[in-house]
């Protein structure tokens, strides 16, 4: 199948959604990790990164609120990237992935709500996928599946040596990002 121009105007948008959603929120700016926070909304039919679209940089943190560092584009993103285009291989519908600041706190109170929420401890990565480069998103969707055989609206990890903890949002559409984030927002105020 053959992406339009309009398909990918619509991924875009997508990503922009869920960024203008929190954009004025300050307090999103205490769920920014170190590494920065992206947004990633692939085409349907999305094979490499370059069907992926993200945000040019990432999303920072200035003046207390968060920002984006450059435009939405194909082909920005490497880590959230990853971890679209090896979710999708398992489940097509998830358009949408995003990190987040791995907080435990939030993690314990996410577990009382009807999200699906699953930990994936790195450490319990070989050492050859820890040094392959690039592998590690990978792996992180292929443990998911072999424990629970479907990508949660959560996965998170609380880190390992050279690796910030995360927690990653999965969704079909935008909406289902702004779900989620809404109800973070909501427990971390």
């Amino acid at each position: 199948m053959k992406n339009t121009e309009k398909d990918k105007s619509n991924v875009i948008d997508e990503v922009k959604k869920i960024y203008d959603y929190f954009s004025s929120e300050k307090s999103f700016s205490r769920l920014i990790p170190e590494v920065r926070t992206n947004i990633s909304a692939g085409l349907p039919d999305a094979i490499n990164k370059n069907d992926i679209a993200a945000i040019e940089g990432r999303i920072t943190i200035i003046n207390g609120y968060p920002k984006a560092c450059g435009e939405i584009k194909f082909g920005m993103s490497n880590h959230t990237a990853r971890l679209l285009l090896t979710a999708k291989k398992f489940d097509d519908s998830i358009n949408i992935v995003m990190n987040i600041k791995y907080i435990p706190e939030l993690i314990e109170k996410l577990k009382t709500t009807e999200l699906e929420i699953e930990e994936i401890p790195r450490n319990n990565q070989s050492l050859e996928i820890r040094e392959k480069e690039d592998s590690t998103m990978q792996w992180l969707i292929q443990e998911c599946m072999k424990k629970i055989g479907r990508i949660p609206d959560i996965i998170h990890d609380k880190g390992a040596i050279g690796k910030e903890p995360m927690i990653r949002l999965f969704g079909k559409l935008s909406d289902d990002i702004i779900q989620i984030l809404t109800l973070i927002l909501e427990i971390i105020e």
